[in-house]
């Protein structure tokens, strides 16, 4: 029972990897290269353009047919942008990450298989203050400095003149 269990494991394993080889065999896969836009983490929500090559088998430069990027990350809709062929088998897409996270990046070619998704940590965005608040906050901070003046020498108004630590001369 334990050798017919294993020979049938074995004769499934044998026709998928069959199958995988023959499509390879048969010229549909492309190698995917990042080329730029990939040197740093993206951040999530700012727009972010990544260059990538085709090339059949690693050889031959794919610039034709449709391809697409998808981006997955777990409890979130897929993010999918298209790609637009620069020659060469060079390829571009702009793409925003809505969400900081560990995301899966895939490149879809119409006609190739291509390799699986690769693992993209996108960073937090940075709190930034909107340009608007910059006047009022400088505003704030002069009439916080102004009232703190004004303290100060009402202080000293009221405790009166200082007394002198020379000795009197008279």
């Amino acid at each position: 029972m334990q050798r017919r269990t294993r020979l049938a494991l074995a004769t499934v394993m044998a026709g998928l990897l069959a199958t995988a080889v023959g499509a390879v065999a048969a010229g549909n896969y492309a190698e995917v290269g990042y080329t730029d836009g990939m040197e740093a983490p993206p951040t999530a929500g700012e727009e972010r353009e990544i260059r990538f090559t085709l090339l059949q088998h690693g050889v031959t430069p794919v610039d034709h047919g449709q391809v697409t990027i998808s981006a997955t990350i777990p409890g979130s809709a897929p993010v999918t942008a298209e790609a637009t062929s620069l020659g060469g088998g060079t390829w571009a897409v702009t793409m925003t990450f809505p969400t900081a996270g560990d995301w899966q990046l895939r490149v879809l070619h119409s006609e190739f298989e291509t390799p699986p998704a690769m693992a993209v940590s996108v960073a937090e965005a940075a709190v930034a203050w909107p340009a608007s608040l910059l006047p009022i906050t400088a505003i704030g901070l002069a009439a916080v400095a102004l009232v703190a003046a004004a303290a100060i020498m009402a202080r000293r108004v009221s405790r009166g003149p200082v007394p002198s630590t020379e000795p009197s001369t008279r």
